[in-house]
């Protein structure tokens, strides 16, 4: 797989050279597919599409330039933000059929080579647009899972973290029933709510709080016990030319490393733990009686680091599951 290569420094954010944009979001996306992240995670169809809109492959320079956050070493927001706004002209009325045709496009690119490339690539980048969706900025899914003594209710959050990292949470609750009436929830359809916009900032502003404290405001605020709680989280992304933050294993340095971490709390008795060598639990940290916490990281890696960062793990005291980061096959295109 291709190095990423080294990145330039450019305000708040690092930007990748035009020929390096494509070779690191192929690695990230090898990456994900390695670790294969399930339902704790953000949905791995979304993170995939939207790293194949930002591809220089098939977007050109359109949403150039490839900025990535220097403290995870994910996609910046500004450029998965430029991807969100091409998707929505992309897909307003009628934008499908004001589109150029093949005959306009090349006539564009006879007349000003560099203009009909970005024409082109702009067109490409709209019909692959309207074919899937992208990875949300902030999104909040609440969905009713069972209605009696208590309305059961499951609060799905999606956030792309300040520093780039994808967030989910996703929290059960065992509310009273009055809260399905008194506007904290709007009943769609089916299972389906529709929560108050208070309850979505409130998860923004604690989305990275620990746990405890994420449990007691969202208890605090609802009425209602947290049954489940869980946060899943993918990056940072590791690269060489990338700064790597103090106490980072050797074996990550020139390598190319995904984290993909998980914590819950929850009352299942098998559910305490803890397997994350990078970070180490809060000290004091005591969980309600009956609930317990789990902590586990994974790592997609360059073949030759794979050993090292296992070794590392265990000589940290929390064994961890590292996997190759390999190259593969995206659409007709090789990662």
């Amino acid at each position: 797989m291709s190095d990423p290569g080294p990145p330039s420094s450019s305000g708040a954010g690092l930007d990748l050279p035009a020929e390096r944009a494509g070779p690191y979001l192929r690695a990230l996306a090898a990456g994900l597919h390695a670790l294969a992240p399930h339902d704790a995670f953000v949905p791995l169809a979304e993170a995939l599409h939207h790293l194949q809109a930002l591809d220089p492959a098939l977007s050109g320079d359109v949403l150039a330039p490839a900025a990535v956050d220097p403290r995870s070493g994910m996609p910046g927001w500004t450029w998965l933000e430029r991807a969100r706004a091409e998707a929505e002209l992309a897909r307003a009325p009628g934008a499908a059929e004001g589109e150029p045709g093949e005959e306009e496009l090349a006539r564009a690119a006879a007349l000003d080579p560099a203009l009909g490339a970005r024409l082109q690539a702009r067109t490409a980048l709209h019909r692959f647009l309207r074919a899937g969706p992208l990875l949300p900025l902030t999104r909040l899914e609440a969905a009713l899972r069972r209605e009696g003594r208590t309305a059961d209710v499951l609060l799905t959050y999606d956030r792309v973290a300040p520093d780039g990292r994808w967030l989910r949470l996703r929290i059960d609750l065992a509310l009273p029933p009055t809260r399905l009436r008194d506007g904290t929830f709007h009943r769609r359809d089916g299972a389906r709510l529709e929560a108050a916009a208070g309850l979505q900032h409130l998860l923004t502003r604690h989305a990275t709080t620990p746990l405890l404290a994420l449990q007691s405001s969202v208890e605090a605020a609802l009425s209602g016990p947290v049954v489940r709680l869980s946060r899943g989280e993918i990056g940072p992304f590791w690269f060489p030319g990338l700064a790597l933050p103090e106490g980072a294993p050797a074996a990550a340095r020139g390598a190319l490393v995904l984290h993909l971490a998980l914590e819950q709390l929850s009352g299942e008795a098998h559910a305490a733990g803890h397997r994350d060598p990078w970070l180490p639990p809060p000290p004091h940290e005591r969980p309600p009686p009956g609930m317990a916490i789990f902590r586990e990281r994974r790592l997609a890696a360059s073949p030759a680091a794979v050993d090292p960062l296992r070794a590392w793990s265990v000589a940290a005291g929390a064994e961890t599951i590292v996997v190759p980061l390999r190259p593969v096959a995206v659409g007709t295109r090789s990662l």
